[in-house]
């Protein structure tokens, strides 16, 4: 349940992996967004080599307060890009010590700090 002007982190039930020849870009629905909710904030890009689930940053930004049931409601869709060129390696989400979020099983954990 999310009363106006309410902000958590939420993690999607599925995960996904991004091979390095795609991006991909987590948008909210229509339906949601109409009633004032965000699925994003800051970080609607999923890196090309990004393993795991998508970590939500969900904002009530309407008038009414919004019950979300896990499984049921899907407040967010993924686009897939495909890039020109496969990213290399050791450019991929993963390969560097700041990538610490790979693989995360709670929205709050921060992975190999």
């Amino acid at each position: 349940m999310l009363d106006p002007g309410e902000f958590i982190l939420a993690l999607t039930h599925e995960t996904i992996k991004v091979p390095k020849n795609l991006i991909a870009l987590v948008e909210g629905r229509s339906t949601y967004a109409r009633v004032g909710l965000s699925m994003h904030q800051t970080a609607p890009w999923i890196q090309p080599g990004w393993r795991g689930p998508i970590i939500l940053e969900i904002m009530n930004h309407g008038p009414f307060r919004i019950e979300l049931t896990p499984l049921i409601d899907r407040p967010c869709q993924v686009t897939f890009f495909q890039l020109k060129t496969e990213l290399p390696e050791e450019m991929a989400y993963g390969a560097r010590p700041t990538d610490r979020y790979q693989d995360q099983t709670h929205p709050l954990d921060h992975g190999k700090c």
